[in-house]
């Protein structure tokens, strides 16, 4: 078995012989790296797996969330009643107000003449 080893390895050295690897400063740079700004660069070069049902299902959850909330929110809004407190709105004279303060403005004029 070692000659067996040592034959593959002689003919690997052959056939690798005229081949020089040039890059080893540019490897350790990137392996370890020992500035900042190469750490940086190390950081920002990882590669993130991400699977696509956990993102879809998440996105499809936003999404419905979303539109339930906008429909229930134009609902609300196509009355003329405040969602809120069912404080209603007047339109007088070309203005809107609320309907109690409207009364009370109402009143406090009437009752001053």
């Amino acid at each position: 078995m070692n000659r067996e080893r040592e034959r593959i390895k002689n003919r690997l050295d052959e056939e690798l012989g005229g081949l020089q690897f040039g890059g080893q400063e540019e490897t350790l740079r990137r392996t370890h790296p020992r500035s900042w700004r190469d750490r940086l660069r190390a950081f920002w070069n990882k590669e993130i797996e991400v699977s696509l049902l956990p993102l879809g299902a998440s996105l499809a959850v936003i999404l419905a969330v979303a539109a339930i909330y906008q429909l229930s929110d134009a609902k609300n809004d196509s009355g003329d009643t405040d969602w809120r407190d069912g404080r209603q709105l007047v339109e007088a004279g070309g203005n809107t107000y609320w309907k109690d303060d409207y009364e009370r403005a109402v009143a406090s004029i009437e009752g001053n003449d």
